[in-house]
């Protein structure tokens, strides 16, 4: 895990998910790497909702490209580098229609 200090540039595609943890947010990229960043993740949700990253649950925001798989029984969807990403209950119904 890597912690950012400086400005990085990271390509959008490149990035699989970000998972929150309090006031902490892990973006975890499709090369296995993970860059812990010192905000919330609804700065990022803020910031990246039009480039098709889609916030599944409060601690997990995916992006589209990369859902591969969604899981009815489990409640939640199966990312390109096998990452589960949880779904409250309130967001399933606009979930399954980005799957589809």
């Amino acid at each position: 895990m890597y912690f950012i200090r400086s400005r990085k540039k990271i390509l959008l595609k490149e990035i699989v998910m970000l998972t929150a943890d309090i006031n902490y947010t892990s973006i975890h990229l499709l090369c296995g790497k993970v860059l812990l960043i010192p905000r919330t993740i609804k700065i990022f949700e803020d910031l990246l909702s039009e480039y098709a990253f889609i916030r599944t649950h409060r601690a997990y925001l995916v992006n589209q490209r990369h859902l591969r798989e969604y899981d009815f029984p489990n409640n939640c969807v199966k990312m390109s580098n096998n990452m589960i990403a949880l779904i409250s209950r309130r967001r399933k119904e606009m979930i399954g229609q980005h799957i589809d």
